[in-house]
């Protein structure tokens, strides 16, 4: 019975009013970047556990992220929340295209970097870490931040993220090493995306637990691709991207093919990648991705995304007690 007062706390957490002003929070990103983020920190002078937020390829839009924060932040955590694109210079108004080529894989390792960070705050405890990550890019981050194969890359007593959830990610990567550790992660998608789409994290979440991982698909009925922005009508583009069929897979070889196109190439990410493999990820691109695309927010929807991710992250960090 104590879930439902946790949860009704969660709830009113959400709808709470952003509350002090953010510390500013420095750390070396992917690539080497320099880096600052928003650090809010709960009250007390006790160790707590840290959430991480990894926006999406739309930038950082706290309007968006700050019913999350206040959620996570009363359930007793410090919340950072990444600006991926603001170091960089990355203009978000600008079509994906267009921009300096940033990955997935990128905005894992970014969040990484502000873990690595968070571990000499005295008040922060990263042994108990969580990472949320929404759409595409922040979203696709916080699922490849799991694999085994990218964790092996860090040091052996480097931090790790207990548990992940991703809203509305794209969920097109399938690595060949597919071992997550069995450290839960939640998929939040709405049955009428045509952005990234729910069939995708739905294979994808297959593909994860052929190997034992511990993936939940949540499918929220009669959403569309950013449920959780600012209530209003449909927006539709006819030149948006619709991704849904694009699936890029690793095999044995190590190289990458893209289902929809055929279309193969050495490096998806930034690894090893040289022009041959820039310009097929392009070609694969264009031969998956399919132009039109609806958006819409919804108050009952993002509230219930914001009880969900706040609720998954009390159940797999907050209340963990520390080893």
């Amino acid at each position: 019975m104590r879930a439902l007062p946790v949860l009704f706390a969660l709830l009113l957490a959400a709808c709470g009013g952003g509350g002090p002003r953010p510390d500013p929070f420095t750390f070396t990103g992917a690539g080497g970047q320099p880096m600052i983020a928003d650090l809010h920190m709960p009250p007390g002078t006790e160790r707590v556990p840290v959430v991480i937020l990894s926006h999406d390829n739309r930038g950082k839009r706290d309007a968006q992220l700050q019913a999350y924060v206040d959620a996570l932040k009363g359930a007793g955590a410090a919340v950072i929340v990444l600006d991926h694109y603001g170091p960089r210079s990355i203009d978000a108004s600008q079509p994906p295209g267009q921009r300096a080529w940033f990955t997935s894989l990128d905005f894992a390792l970014d969040a990484f970097g502000a873990l690595d960070k968070a571990a000499e705050n005295p008040r922060i405890d990263t042994r108990r870490a969580g990472l949320v990550g929404f759409g595409v890019g922040g979203g696709g981050g916080s699922v490849l931040a799991m694999h085994q194969w990218l964790l092996q890359t860090r040091p052996a007593n480097a931090a790790r993220f207990l548990a992940v959830a991703a809203v509305q990610p794209e969920c097109s990567y399938r690595v060949g090493n597919r071992d997550t550790g069995r450290r839960p992660i939640r998929i939040i998608v709405g049955d009428r995306d045509n952005v990234t789409g729910k069939p995708a994290c739905d294979d994808l979440a297959s593909y994860l637990r052929a190997a034992g991982g511990d993936v939940t698909v949540s499918t929220y009925q009669n959403a569309r691709h950013g449920f959780d922005g600012a209530p209003g009508p449909v927006v539709a583009n006819p030149q948006g991207d619709n991704i849904t069929r694009c699936v890029w897979q690793q095999g044995p070889d190590g190289l990458w093919r893209e289902r929809t196109s055929g279309v193969s190439g050495a490096s998806l990410f930034r690894i090893g990648a040289n022009e041959q493999s820039l310009a097929a990820y392009q070609r694969s691109w264009d031969g998956c991705r399919t132009a039109g695309t609806e958006t819409q927010g919804d108050a009952a929807l993002r509230g219930r995304a914001v009880g969900e991710v706040a609720g998954h992250m009390q159940q797999h960090v907050i209340s963990v007690r520390p080893r």
